[in-house]
């Protein structure tokens, strides 16, 4: 390919990854609301990782079909082209480029990862026990409920597991994008700020048994006010398990 063609269609390959890039901000958006400050860094690091696939997948496709075109040969001719090495300092820069960019998002994702899971002194620490199929929140002080109450603005630890005897299940709240898995005897733990108030909904995303679409929690953020009149108000239930 020559060298003037090469970057015409790198020009084409650059307008076609700005197209794409344009119509993530434009189409609507496919994700639920993000209502929590790690579901706030979990969609920018996405967004980002969209914005250059965007970029790659067009350079590639346009390169791809332009090279079809260019050299296409007639229908009759069943020979094989000529031997060529290649070009060594283009394998090198197209092997060194993703190389780095991998290397970039990686390490992008491990410091998301990171202050995701930062545990501030003040958080609230919330029990979570799973069993067919229903979950219990545990506040503390023989506390319990159904329902996930949790306070806006404020860091939630979440201890996970699943009643002895039980399969495992796996918490997960869309609006928060954050997923731990429910192990009988195993406590695994995940954390969220919510930032918005509102009601959502806590899901089993791990196959359990015949209930398993119906392993469902109402989970409801409100302001800290509330929550603390809310938490008070919660009976005692001495003796639960």
């Amino acid at each position: 390919m020559a060298p003037v063609s090469a970057v015409k269609v790198g020009i084409i390959s650059i307008v076609v990854g700005a197209i794409g890039t344009v119509l993530l901000f434009v189409l609507p958006d496919w994700f639920p609301v993000a209502a929590s400050v790690q579901a706030e860094r979990q969609d920018e690091l996405y967004l980002a990782l969209m914005i250059m696939s965007s970029f790659i997948f067009s350079m590639v496709v346009v390169f791809l079909c332009y090279s079809m075109w260019k050299f296409r040969v007639p229908p009759d001719d069943d020979q094989d082209g000529p031997p060529i090495h290649g070009n060594t300092t283009l394998e090198i820069v197209w092997t060194v480029i993703p190389t780095i960019i991998v290397v970039a998002f990686a390490f992008a994702a491990g410091v998301v990862l990171i202050r995701n899971e930062e545990r501030p002194k003040d958080r609230l620490i919330v029990g979570v026990t799973a069993q067919q199929f229903a979950w219990t929140f545990d506040y503390g002080d023989d506390k319990r409920s159904t329902i996930l109450v949790l306070p806006v603005d404020r860091a939630v630890q979440f201890d996970i597991t699943s009643k002895l005897h039980d399969v495992i299940h796996s918490f997960y709240v869309p609006e928060f994008r954050v997923k731990a898995d429910a192990v009988p005897g195993i406590m695994n733990h995940t954390y969220a700020t919510p930032t918005k108030t509102g009601r959502y909904l806590l899901e089993c995303t791990e196959l359990c048994g015949i209930g398993h679409s119906q392993m469902r929690a109402p989970v409801r953020v409100m302001t800290q006010e509330k929550f603390a009149t809310w938490l008070a108000a919660l009976p005692v239930t001495k003796g639960a398990s």
